[in-house]
């Protein structure tokens, strides 16, 4: 994905890095940040106070809680490729100069550019890396069919159970974040259809996650209820299939209310779950999702309601 239409001053971006929400009740979105997986790194203290959880790969942080008066989504922030692209980004019309993020962990500076609605979206360089933490899982290797019980290929998980507990899901990345907006730039081949437009970041031959960004239109429902401009929903890896569904138990025990899964998208092919915050913001575990490069066909679906190919039914919401 890229800011600009050229290829001289685009703003080249790398990856998602981090999304950021404002929560009347820190206690509470501490809570579910870890109960969702994150690991709190650092916080800061006053009447803005604000909380910087990681993952379990290498950027310093990925998600990010500070203290105001109601829930308000605070921006998605994406890393470039190098300092000339945020030099770019200030010239983008209505981007804010550049600021130097001396009380975040990792440090670095980024540029605010409005998206679209006005939706707080920036672009971030410089920030020092953390070491990998890989996470403690509690499964071992899967065991298939095979005619000999004894084949240790098909049957690698020779005399061990799974016999997992019950916990969060440890997070990896931020994959991406999607947004409802007025205006996609297309229009449905039916009015009453919503639509979606999901876009991965340009690395030519490199490969990359099916979406790092999604837009979806915003829709008349039945019941005449128009659903907002802003966020929709922020996901974020996990290891696997088994972890996620570990989670998924362990949310609901907690008294979470789930949004929608567990199941597999139909566009990106990954395994979702989604769970409402405390706030009532949505966030998404993923796994197991596609990755494309420039020689991956782009594909149109007329999908109406069916954004899986299995799973519960699409909410309405």
């Amino acid at each position: 994905m890229a800011v600009h239409k050229t290829q001289h001053d685009r703003v080249q971006i790398t990856r998602p890095a981090y999304v950021s929400y404002g929560h009347p009740n820190l206690d509470e979105a501490s809570a579910f940040a870890l109960d969702f997986g994150f690991v709190e790194v650092s916080r800061t203290e006053g009447p803005d106070e604000t909380r910087f959880y990681r993952g379990y790969g290498d950027q310093p942080v990925v998600y990010i809680v500070t203290k105001t008066p109601s829930p308000v989504f605070l921006g998605v922030t994406y890393e470039v490729e190098s300092a000339l692209d945020l030099d770019r980004a200030e010239l983008v019309p209505g981007a804010a100069n550049r600021e130097i993020l001396a009380k975040q962990p990792g440090g670095g500076e980024r540029v605010r550019i409005n998206g679209p609605d006005g939706i707080p979206f920036y672009v971030i360089y410089g920030q020092t890396l953390v070491e990998r933490q890989e996470p403690s899982l509690q499964f071992g290797p899967l065991n298939y069919p095979a005619e000999n019980d004894n084949n240790s290929v098909r049957k690698p998980r020779q005399g061990k159970g799974q016999r997992p507990e019950l916990g969060p899901a440890p997070v990896h990345k931020l994959g991406h974040c999607g947004f409802r907006v007025t205006d996609v730039g297309m229009a449905p081949s039916k009015p009453e259809q919503q639509f979606f437009v999901f876009l991965h970041i340009d690395k030519g031959e490199s490969y990359t996650d099916h979406h790092s960004f999604f837009i979806t239109s915003i829709r008349e429902e039945p019941n005449d209820k128009l659903y907002p401009a802003g966020v929709h929903h922020a996901a974020f890896e996990v290891h696997d299939f088994d972890v996620q569904h570990v989670a998924h138990d362990f949310l609901k025990n907690a008294g979470y209310k789930l949004q929608w899964g567990v199941g597999r998208h139909l566009l990106g092919s990954q395994i979702f779950d989604y769970w409402y915050d405390k706030s009532g913001f949505v966030l998404e575990h993923y796994s197991d999702g596609d990755v494309v490069n420039k020689d991956t066909p782009f594909r149109e679906y007329t999908m109406f309601d069916n954004l899986s190919t299995w799973g519960p039914q699409t909410p309405q919401n």
